[in-house]
């Protein structure tokens, strides 16, 4: 009897230490030199894995300046980019995921 509960138990820690699944994405930032103009950059995503419920979306983060991002999707490993723009203070890239 106790080896049958013992069982169980051990059972139950199974089930419940499986993993969860999650969003993997990774982000880059492309700069463009110009001659005699500022220079540009893009901001590009691709994720590995997208959780079933999730959209992801790429953004250049444009110090002082509208930011830019690219359009949502739920196809993975495919790269996204937004279009090239200036940021004359600096820019940073990033990704955001949002519920579908």
């Amino acid at each position: 009897m106790m080896f049958a509960g013992l069982m169980v138990l051990t059972a139950g820690v199974t089930m419940a230490a499986a993993p969860a699944s999650a969003t993997s994405c990774n982000s880059w930032l492309n700069h463009k030199d110009i001659r005699l103009a500022p220079d540009e950059y893009q901001a590009g995503v691709e994720c590995s894995d997208i959780d079933g419920d999730r959209k992801v979306r790429g953004q250049l983060n444009r110090n002082n300046a509208t930011d830019k991002y690219t359009s949502y999707f739920t196809t993975e490993d495919k790269a996204y980019r937004t279009g090239w723009y200036q940021c004359l203070a600096g820019c940073t890239d990033e990704w955001h995921e949002a519920r579908i």
